[in-house]
């Protein structure tokens, strides 16, 4: 707004915007009701343990059925959602490691540059097409000339880049828009930012592996919780604790997994534990992923952008317009896609149209602007109406939801509106969510929960930058699909190992009997990416290098086939017990992201435990693919702010 306004008296500029902010702020928020979540019923989050001895302790506490280490006192019980798994293996697959992605032809900063310049193009230039897509529409499509000569689309910057993630930047002023969630100058309970949806799973605890010796989870490949960590750190301050999903910070960085041929593989290793008690080991349990090139299956896409008066905010809207953008730049003319708005209500923005119809498209994505409230469940109806005359056609359907993910109206809450996805999510159609939003009011618990319902990924997106890395790094990810409900089941010998413990993965919890149920949903990895867990254990005492600590199955269906494949992989005391000095940079890198987020999330297995152990443990870390700067960052942020706690 402040760009619109030719301000001739620099007093009287400065006065009109502070209005005009102040209104922008009052529209957005209004009924986005309060930003607690309450933790998921059933998880009792620790509440006193004694002081640990490097920063964990031989207390346990007790899962259901299951006999603990713990000593007289106060150690506490956690009640997990399910019985986690661990697992193990030897040492990674050899052969040629194969980056998740390889150097991107442009880098994020010149792809977004371009993605602007040619939607200000077809926006500016463009006219009305009454014959063309989005006809008679209340709003009508509009098209224009091609981009500007010299544009670089997404399809030509593919290959993607790889690399973990890059250094934070400044962040604009948090809060800019929305004012304290309850009145005043300050949000209750000292919240940084307002409005801020987040759910905690509870941690995961020690478990007797004579009394439970199978463990299990659903694949996650999310990346959302540690980019929100980001923003919350570049603000001066630390993230939730029920913002911090363990795995989701591990998989946001690349391993060093060879690539399988096909589908999908185990690879596994191990270490001392660099944080846990004397003589505890660390596993890596890795599932690779193959990394096909070449001509796709042509598939539906239906981009589903919010609307609402909240988009308005730190150029949400327009972050979601670089991202459509650059999914329309990856369309060939066999593929169809259409675009859905959601503010008041649902409504079809640009009917479903070919391929080919892309300036069209970029036109009408050009010239959206915001509107009053949040309706997205009627959003998500009028797309799974077209989704379901697509499928009707036998094609495949991708739906990208585009949002703070905040509704206010119509059904709210993720119980109900998930049951809309549920319903149509064993079909052809999954779907990513993509949050947008760093000043406040946005919902994670909404958008992670509607990725995981539709056989989906989630995303975070803290700005234009950010944009441009996920169309690099995962854009081909939104049309192609390397496996669907893929699940792990890790088998314990107790003869060799004496307890374990999955660090993160809460939330993603299956009961054992449940593993080889095809009928039910489980996890979705993402296209070509890799996804990696962590267990801490404790072996026997007389455990033998050769015992076989664990065995770790893998099963998943086959996208194009339905097929269901299932592999496993086997682990010895010998293979999980090198030292620093000798285990994969890539997992010593690991081991750093799962303790930093353990401290983040206040883990009782993390406590007394300090952000300056982790920096240490990284120093003399070299890894080709990857800086560290952005880690570097976020912990030299985090070690100025975090306070080590301590019970007993």
């Amino acid at each position: 707004m402040r760009e619109s306004l030719e301000a001739k008296d620099v007093r009287n500029c400065l006065l009109i915007t502070a209005i005009l902010v102040l209104v922008v702020g009052m529209v957005a928020c209004g009924g986005n009701g309060s930003s607690s979540v309450s933790p998921a019923a059933g998880v009792e989050q620790p509440t006193a343990a004694p002081v640990a001895t490097k920063r964990g302790s031989e207390a346990t506490p007790a899962a259901p059925g299951a006999t603990v280490d713990a000593p007289q006192g106060n150690a506490p019980t956690v009640e997990p959602a399910a019985t986690e798994p661990a697992s193990s293996g030897e040492t990674a697959a050899t052969g040629t490691v194969t980056p998740r992605v390889s150097e991107p032809a442009v880098t994020a900063e010149e792809l977004v540059a371009s993605l602007k310049e040619r939607l200000g193009e077809l926006g500016d230039r463009g006219t009305e097409d009454a014959a063309g897509p989005g006809a008679g529409l209340s709003d009508q499509a509009r098209s224009g000339p091609a981009g500007p000569a010299g544009a670089v689309t997404l399809a030509e910057a593919m290959p993607q880049p790889a690399g973990g993630p890059g250094p934070v930047p400044a962040s604009g002023g948090a809060g800019g828009f929305f004012p304290p969630e309850a009145g005043g100058q300050r949000n209750p309970n000292e919240a940084p930012l307002p409005l801020m949806y987040f759910e905690g799973h509870g941690v995961n605890p020690f478990v007797d592996a004579d009394e439970d010796h199978l463990s299990t989870f659903a694949l996650d490949g999310d990346t959302g919780s540690f980019e929100i960590a980001k923003l919350y750190l570049a603000e001066g301050s630390l993230p939730p604790e029920d913002s911090v999903r363990v795995e989701e910070w591990v998989n946001s960085f690349d391993q060093d997994y060879a690539a399988e041929a096909e589908g999908l593989g185990i690879r596994l290793d191990g270490m001392m534990s660099p944080f846990g008690p004397e003589g505890y080991r660390l596993l890596r349990v890795g599932v690779a992923s193959a990394r096909p090139a070449g001509e796709r299956d042509p598939v539906s896409l239906i981009m589903v952008l919010d609307i609402s008066g909240s988009m308005g905010a730190d150029n949400r809207l327009e972050t979601a317009k670089l991202v459509m953008a650059g999914l329309a730049d990856l369309l060939t003319v066999a593929d169809r896609v259409g675009l859905v708005t959601y503010g008041n209500a649902g409504r079809v923005a640009f009917p479903m149209s070919g391929g080919a119809e892309v300036d069209q498209l970029l036109g009408r994505i050009a010239e959206l602007e915001t509107e009053g409230a949040t309706n997205l469940a009627e959003g998500l109806t009028v797309a799974y109406r077209l989704a379901g005359e697509e499928l009707e056609q036998d094609r495949k359907v991708r739906i990208v939801v585009l949002s703070d993910g905040v509704g206010n109206i119509g059904p709210t809450g993720p119980g109900t509106v998930l049951e809309l996805v549920e319903a149509r999510a064993r079909r052809d159609a999954t779907v990513t969510t993509v949050g947008v939003g760093i000043s406040g009011n946005y919902n994670d618990v909404m958008m992670e929960a509607l990725a995981n319902r539709g056989n989906g990924t989630y995303h975070y997106l803290r700005g234009e930058r950010q944009a441009g890395e996920f169309l690099l790094e995962s854009g081909e990810s939104v049309f192609r699909e390397t496996a669907r409900d893929a699940r792990v089941q890790v088998e314990f010998d107790p003869a060799a190992v004496r307890k374990y413990r999955l660090i993160g993965y809460e939330n993603r919890a299956v009961a054992d009997a449940d593993f080889r149920d095809d009928a039910l949903d489980f996890g979705e990895p993402g296209f070509a990416r890799d996804v990696t867990a962590l267990y801490e254990l404790r072996l026997q005492d007389d455990a033998a290098d050769d015992a076989v600590a664990a065995t770790v199955r893998l099963r998943w269906r086959v996208p194009s086939s339905a097929e269901v494949v299932e592999v496993e992989d086997s682990v010895t005391v010998a293979g999980i017990s090198a030292n620093g000095s000798d285990a994969s940079p890539h997992l010593i890198r690991a081991a750093a992201i799962a303790e930093f987020a353990e401290l983040m999330r206040k883990s009782y297995w993390a406590q007394c435990g300090t952000v300056g152990t982790v920096a240490e443990l990284l120093t003399g870390v070299d890894l080709p693919d990857d800086d560290g700067s952005g880690l570097d960052g976020m912990l030299a942020a985090a070690d100025g702010l975090f306070e080590p706690y301590c019970t007993s």
